[in-house]
């Protein structure tokens, strides 16, 4: 272990980790309300771990030649923050390859989440101790015990990493753990969805003019970008919106659950839109909705269903429940399957390296549905 903390000793290090194509590494930092600070930053290419002294150093720069390189493959534990923090550090715009031994255990085992010691002692028969895991990283100098401590969460991560790659090629994973690993670290970004009148409970309650009301706020809800919807009433005041049909901006201010702010920005248009929408309503022309049911046994059974599978194909996949189907992939399926004419267009809910992991298994189990969607 090497104790970074002169330029000349970073130069060093640099000049040592060159031409590297994995990167071991981790992170000591403080997180406060003021912000997140980063204190230690631990290298290694296999070998000799450098922990470097991220407070003291006048600038970390010169390590963005190594991790900024796009050929370069980072493996660390739990590594969400690490990978953001220290690329925020380093000015480092395009994404590494990364391996989360964390994912990676979960997409190979019922594990979901484990510590990295708990992990080293399964698979390498390793104890480490987490002594200093709690203790104030900003303080300097900083005892020998804790670097060396900072320094262990290094040391066994290529031997670690060898293990799981080890079992990752048996399993043919390897690609899907990279993506996966990727997806801990940039999740993707909801899609935006669009709402309608079924978005909408106790829709059924309103009259020609409310229900017009309604979906003419639908529709300027949907045009609506992402920002802008964070402004916007939550979807039970939009229904009180429409049932209320408020003349005045002052009138729609006084509606329970409408902001003040968004009542200055947007109060006049969405009267005027609510009052085109009911001058164009045709009393004639109005079709009542029904009341949705609140729940029905076609909903329990294929709920029951979907719990069923999803452990089924875990344990046959060999693979962590959280990882490859967390409930919001389940609600997903779920949606599809309801949308849909049968358990096969669930698959529509498995997207990005679940679909490539699961989908040939699920269309399998959806073969054996032992009960008929609609009966």
């Amino acid at each position: 272990m090497r104790w970074v903390e002169t330029e000349s000793a970073l130069d060093a290090a640099v000049a040592a980790l060159e031409g590297a194509e994995v990167v071991y590494l981790d992170t000591e930092f403080d997180s406060s309300r003021k912000g997140t600070i980063l204190s230690l930053l631990q290298l290694s290419r296999g070998a000799e771990v450098y922990v470097i002294d991220a407070l003291n150093l006048p600038s970390l720069g010169a390590l963005a030649r190594i991790l900024g390189d796009p050929n370069v493959l980072w493996v660390l534990h739990a590594g969400s923050q690490d990978v953001t923090l220290v690329c925020d550090t380093l000015r480092i715009q395009q994404r590494p390859p990364v391996f989360d031994t964390q994912v990676a255990w979960s997409l190979l085992s019922a594990e979901y989440s484990v510590s990295l010691p708990y992990l080293l002692h399964k698979l390498l028969k390793v104890r480490v101790a987490k002594g200093y895991q709690a203790d104030d990283w900003l303080r300097r100098p900083l005892p020998a015990a804790q670097i060396a401590y900072a320094a262990d969460d290094v040391e066994y991560l290529p031997a670690l990493h060898a293990a799981l790659s080890q079992s990752a090629a048996e399993h043919n994973r390897a690609a899907l753990i990279q993506l996966a690993s990727a997806e801990a670290v940039w999740p993707e970004k909801p899609l935006l969805t669009k709402i309608g009148l079924d978005s909408f409970r106790n829709a059924w309650q309103l009259d020609a003019r409310s229900q017009a009301g309604l979906l003419a706020l639908i529709d300027w809800y949907n045009a609506l970008e992402p920002r802008a919807r964070k402004d916007v009433p939550e979807s039970k005041t939009l229904l009180a919106i429409a049932s209320r049909m408020p003349d005045t901006a002052e009138d729609l201010g006084r509606i329970k659950g409408v902001p003040r702010f968004w009542v200055e920005r947007q109060g006049r248009d969405i009267v005027g839109r609510l009052k085109r929408a009911a001058e164009s309503a045709k009393t004639e022309d109005f079709v009542p909705i029904e009341p949705p049911p609140y729940g029905t046994f076609e909903q329990v059974r294929l709920d029951a269903w979907l719990s069923w599978v999803r452990a089924e194909l875990c344990v046959e996949l060999c693979v962590s429940p959280e990882a490859a189907l967390p409930q919001k992939v389940m609600r997903q399926v779920r949606d599809s399957i309801l949308l849909g004419t049968g358990a096969a267009d669930g698959a529509e809910g498995l997207v990005g390296w679940r679909r490539n992991l699961l989908l040939k298994s699920y269309l399998t189990w959806c073969e054996r549905l032992p009960f008929t969607l609609g009966s």
